[in-house]
């Protein structure tokens, strides 16, 4: 029966320990908010990293969002000042709607100090590419290109590598009816052929499949196109757009329905995204760096 004191006793240490170790992210803002830390006051910056000993004090009309312990997000709408070492509640984690992988995604890119911000994403997506069919061939298309989700409108490369000296390359077209044949061939001088070039080769609501290999040869590496219709398209940014937090400002907003888009293989249209997050915030390392990296990995100039 002695023990049952300790234990209780215990339970309350850990619990305050963990009360006392959260930290904290600034994710987002609107207004006027503004943070105090050992009694000095400066103004809200998203990406700013707290501790609970600090404060944040929101005024009339303004809201914040934070990240507590890189998995929980929770915002602050009322008027007043907020201890920090009140929301050990908030930091548990829960069921919410904000996708948990972006908000570790969130986390590990604005605390991070080394590294290019940005260039892991696909370390947090949930997405995993089809696996290679065929023989290893002087063609390789990289893994991100396994499946391409499109809603046409907005232009976008099909990329590849090459491990031949090579200076001219096909690319096959097919259709899910026959993928023997290629309905649509063409010939290319780059590693690289934009959509728009055969975009109207296809009809919304199929599915398609492609290839490149140096000309003359074959290449059996088949990768899916779904030419998706605008009212599917629609739907699906209306669900991630309603998946934010409570509150996220343009830019926040912009950069998390880019992630999400890209974790769900529109990348035309994730690729819009990242740059409408890097041009309303054109301050933040994080938007800039990851739309200068998204523009890498897909070869796009």
């Amino acid at each position: 029966m002695k023990k049952l004191p300790f234990l209780i006793l215990l339970s309350c240490f850990t619990g305050l320990l963990s009360a006392q170790s959260s930290s904290f992210l600034l994710y987002s803002f609107k207004g006027n908010v503004s943070v105090v830390e050992k009694n000095v006051e400066s103004k809200a910056k998203v990406g700013k990293m707290l501790n609970n000993a600090g404060s944040v004090k929101v005024a009339n009309g303004s809201a914040v969002t934070l990240i507590c312990n890189e998995a929980a997000m929770f915002t602050i709408t009322k008027p007043g000042t907020y201890p920090l070492n009140k929301f050990g509640d908030s930091c548990k984690i829960s069921n919410s709607s904000v996708s948990a992988n972006y908000v570790k995604y969130v986390w590990a890119q604005m605390t991070q100090s080394t590294g290019s911000p940005g260039s892991n994403r696909k370390a947090y997506m949930n997405t995993v590419g089809a696996v290679s069919r065929g023989d290893i061939n002087n063609v390789w298309i990289d893994p991100r290109l396994d499946t391409v989700n499109y809603s046409g409108g907005e232009d976008f490369p099909l990329s590849w590598k090459s491990y031949a000296d090579a200076k001219e390359f096909e690319f096959f077209l097919y259709s899910s009816d026959n993928i023997s044949e290629p309905f649509y061939k063409a010939t290319v001088s780059k590693l690289k052929i934009p959509v728009g070039d055969f975009e109207k080769k296809m009809k919304p609501g199929n599915t398609y499949y492609w290839t490149a290999a140096v000309k003359g040869e074959e290449n059996d590496d088949l990768k899916v196109f779904n030419y998706v219709n605008n009212s599917t398209y629609s739907q699906i940014v209306e669900v991630i757009r309603n998946q934010g937090a409570a509150f996220e400002a343009p830019a926040e907003q912009a950069y998390r329905i880019a992630f999400m888009l890209e974790d769900a293989h529109y990348l035309a249209e994730a690729y819009q995204y990242y740059l409408k997050a890097a041009t309303v915030d054109p301050a933040n390392v994080l938007y800039r760096s990851t739309l200068m990296s998204f523009k890498k990995d897909y070869e796009i100039k």
